[in-house]
């Protein structure tokens, strides 16, 4: 039987140009022509470091911002993988020119450069919204939780001082082995000189090391303590214990702004407010950050139905307008209706019972309320329906129940409910995008800033994905060379 055979590994060939390692039409090209463009837009700024006459020298900062986007985009994060990536893949050795920085020196640049990654997310969304790809007309917002680099472990200060209690015991133990050598005065210099030459160099060893987690865990029981929390990781102190689909996990709640337009991601934010109860005021002022200009219409869940803040938002910020799904409250689900009298400042019942105002401005759910009571609720037929009090029924208005009343019809009507029909499609096909890249290790990194420069690349990557689905190579090509990079 004849197969197809395979080429002579002996035989010698023409060696072809490295260009020739990928196609004409290849993303990578699209990848490499952005970056390029936005690093000679700003040269000041990537060309920022002292040129040394002593060791070897560092590679360009576009060389690892190449790097992770071309990782990130195939599901690549791990520093050590795209090590071994410079080396086999033909797309990365045409991208980086044949460079192979070691896993260490990739790793140091995203850790260390998450402000040069954060420029470039920028520079690339501007790109996007002065090309027409993002228009800013109908934005959505939505937030997940995405598990921190850390295990559930979480310590208490309880935890905290029961593994001090411990480590103070196995001090004693080492110094009692040390004093019995008849040397303990000559050790407990050399643990104050940090020279460890004598015979008990082990226990000495030991001792340091077991010094260090005690100030590890002090610092962590100070952070607890300063800021009235109940759990910090070991690993990660700023991830915070969330829920999710999994239980109770270490995580971030990473909240995205996606355009209606193109399902491109306008921006991004990672907090450690478990809630996305006061996430609109902060994705909004982010937005105006980021691109300068604050979108038509908003659209969020009833997780974001905040009616202070978006009172405030749609006052401050003219012309915008909020549409958020509505939670259905007790009030919903009552039989017993309520009727104001604004004239008169009081209400009626659906029985024709009085409630007459008796505190004004009283605290509620963060928020301030006139309390009114039933007066007349004596030998009412709808009673036990309506109230268990003695006194008779409370009911309270908010100072803002007017605007509540209005923007509760608004939500209500056709037009309102449509806007939040189409929430779904907008927003949460990034988010599974990004999660399918993240992999089942979806962060690298630690603490909040570090996670945030994760999560630029993430969404970078995800608009160049909608941006290679969407535009020919040609068109694309010809309108990232032809854009004013230096004035955007």
């Amino acid at each position: 039987m004849q197969y197809i055979q395979g080429v002579d590994r002996h035989q010698i060939q023409l060696m072809s140009s490295i260009d020739d390692f990928v196609g004409a039409e290849h993303p990578v090209r699209i990848i490499d022509k952005i970056v390029d463009s936005i690093v000679k837009s700003d040269l000041e700024r990537f060309e920022k470091e002292k040129v040394t006459e002593v060791g070897r020298p560092k590679y360009h900062d576009s060389v690892h911002i190449k790097l992770y986007l071309y990782g990130y985009f195939n599901g690549i994060s791990s520093s050590r993988k795209l090590e071994v990536e410079t080396y086999r893949n033909k797309e990365v050795i045409w991208l980086l020119g044949g460079l192979t920085p070691d896993h260490w020196t990739i790793s140091n640049y995203r850790k260390e450069k998450g402000d040069d990654i954060k420029y470039v997310t920028k520079k690339f969304r501007e790109y996007l919204r002065d090309a027409g790809y993002i228009k800013l007309k109908t934005i959505a917002i939505d937030g997940s939780k995405i598990k921190a680099y850390t295990n559930r472990d979480m310590l208490t200060i309880e935890k905290i001082e029961d593994k001090l209690k411990g480590i103070d015991k196995k001090i004693e133990e080492y110094l009692l082995k040390i004093a019995e050598t008849d040397r303990y005065d000559e050790v407990i210099d050399e643990l104050e000189s940090n020279e460890t030459e004598s015979g008990n160099k082990k226990y000495i060893d030991k001792i340091i090391e077991l010094q260090k987690q005690v100030e590890e865990l002090n610092n962590k029981k100070e952070i607890l303590e300063k800021e009235n929390r109940k759990y910090i990781s070991r690993s990660d102190s700023d991830a915070r214990l969330m829920k999710s689909r999994d239980g109770k996990i270490p995580a971030y709640n990473v909240q995205i702004a996606v355009d209606q337009e193109n399902k491109m991601i306008v921006d991004s934010e990672v907090e450690t407010d478990e809630t996305d109860i006061k996430m609109l005021p902060v994705m909004i002022e982010s937005i105006k950050e980021e691109l300068e200009k604050v979108p038509e219409e908003i659209i969020a869940d009833r997780g974001y139905n905040n009616p202070e803040l978006i009172e405030t938002i749609e006052k401050k910020e003219e012309g915008i307008k909020i549409y958020t799904s509505q939670q259905i409250t007790s009030r919903d689900k009552e039989e017993i209706s309520f009727k104001y009298d604004e004239e008169k400042d009081e209400y009626t019942c659906s029985a024709g019972k009085r409630l007459v105002l008796t505190q004004r401005n009283k605290k509620k759910n963060k928020s301030l309320v006139n309390v009114y009571r039933g007066i007349e609720c004596q030998g009412c037929l709808l009673r036990s329906k309506c109230t268990k009090s003695k006194k008779g029924r409370i009911y309270h208005r908010y100072l803002n129940q007017k605007w509540r009343d209005e923007y509760k019809e608004k939500m209500q009507s056709k037009i309102g409910k449509a806007k939040t029909a189409i929430r779904k499609t907008i927003v949460e096909h990034p988010f599974g995008t990004i999660k399918y890249l993240m992999g089942k290790i979806p962060l690298k990194l630690r603490g909040k800033e570090k996670v945030s420069t994760e999560i630029n690349l993430y969404t970078t990557v995800y608009n160049l994905k909608r941006l290679f689905n969407i535009e020919s190579f040609g068109d694309l090509f010809e309108k990232i060379d032809n854009y004013a990079w230096k004035t955007a």
